[in-house]
């Protein structure tokens, strides 16, 4: 049965994904711009690196714990197992891919240090790729979950 109190868990987990969607976005999109902007080419690579590698990290970290969040509430929830699982399936899918993402910094850095342009390209386009799908697919759980907040739609339990 539906209670107020899930209500206001619901809303604050969404807050709490939208931060780390927004999170996603100011990090890839307005601090690499700004970064080189104001450092020149040595300095800037090398703020990057730090910055990449810890910026992956969290987004792992964020993914898993949103993840594990999401599992355990599955069971205790008015929402229908087979939609609360939809949603950890998407989440465990969002923190995959920004895990592999993570893996490919360590390949991405070796193939500048080389020199290897084609490498380098490739490996960056892919991650490029991974954590675009990793905000695709926040802002679909995003959605998937505001379809869902108590009064809004057809998935919260009515009395007869």
């Amino acid at each position: 049965m539906y209670h107020l109190t899930e209500a206001y868990l619901l809303a604050s987990y969404i807050t709490l994904l939208g931060a780390y969607f927004g999170a996603l976005l100011l990090g890839t999109g307005l601090v690499p711009s700004l970064v080189f902007q104001t450092l020149d080419e040595a300095n800037s690579a090398r703020f990057l690196r730090a910055y990449w590698l810890r910026f992956h990290q969290a987004m792992v970290i964020g993914g898993l714990v949103f993840t594990i969040i999401a599992s355990l509430a599955a069971g205790a929830t008015a929402i229908p197992i087979q939609y609360a699982l939809l949603v950890v399936a998407l989440l465990g899918l969002m923190t995959i891919c920004a895990y592999i993402a993570l893996r490919l910094i360590p390949q991405i850095n070796a193939a500048r240090d080389r020199g290897d342009e084609a490498a380098f390209s490739t490996l960056h386009r892919a991650d490029i790729v991974l954590v675009a799908l990793v905000m695709l697919l926040c802002l679909g759980i995003l959605a998937a979950l505001i379809y869902v907040l108590p009064g809004q739609f057809t998935f919260w339990p009515t009395a007869a």
